[in-house]
């Protein structure tokens, strides 16, 4: 029998593995990546036989960026549109949300306040959702794309759970955990080629008929003649 096999993307995680990959490269149309064909290209590192079951992607809207970087914001809402448009099993995508916090940094000068913007609530969203999806009995197999150790709890709880669905994290480039990989020693980490070889079409056709296109900033460059 087929394994079928459900993605859980940690959104924010491979994000920062892409951008971190594409500033290295000054190659920016990484960040248009073709998430299902990133999964499809997973699948058989699962089982030769495996089955796509389903794609969960969770992120947050940066909308605390509409004054001072609206672009940025209006990409990712681009790129969201892109996912849920493209493909034959279109990602759930479910939502956190970015918080303030304030942070204190003690320096020779004293001790200086601050505030950092952080993604808040989708690392247990993502945790809630795969055992939604093992107790309905939908999953033979269970991908969770990150490499944040802070799943090693829900990683504990699931196994107790549902011992018999297998469950493996596909690490995002530089960020392989070794806290991960002892709960899921079956894990594997994403390569460059995954990027580079899975990336949207630069033109999208949306239901309604009208085109959705890839970012200016992030479509490929012409190669120099």
């Amino acid at each position: 029998m087929s394994p079928r096999v459900g993605f859980f993307v940690d959104g924010f995680n491979l994000y920062h593995s892409v951008a971190a990959f594409a500033e290295e490269t000054s190659d920016e149309s990484v960040k248009w990546l073709d998430l299902q064909g990133l999964v499809r290209g997973i699948q058989p590192l699962i089982s030769p036989t495996a089955s796509l079951a389903s794609i969960h992607y969770f992120t947050a809207l940066p909308e605390h960026l509409y004054l001072t970087n609206p672009g940025r914001l209006q990409r990712h809402r681009t790129y969201l549109r892109a996912l849920t448009a493209h493909g034959s099993i279109r990602p759930s995508i479910v939502f956190g949300r970015i918080a303030q916090q304030q942070v204190q940094v003690r320096t020779a000068m004293g001790v200086v306040i601050g505030s950092l913007w952080r993604e808040k609530g989708t690392d247990v969203a993502l945790a809630m959702a795969l055992l939604r999806e093992a107790s309905k009995g939908d999953l033979d197999e269970a991908v969770i794309i990150s490499g944040d150790a802070d799943y090693v709890p829900a990683v504990k709880v699931f196994r107790q759970m549902y011992p018999d669905v297998g469950l493996r994290f596909a690490f995002p480039r530089g960020r392989a955990s070794k806290e991960l990989l002892r709960e899921a020693p079956n894990s594997f980490t994403l390569t460059s080629a995954a990027y580079l070889s899975h990336r949207l079409p630069e033109r999208i056709r949306l239901p309604s008929g009208k085109f959705l296109h890839c970012p200016a900033e992030w479509r490929r460059k012409a190669p120099m003649s």
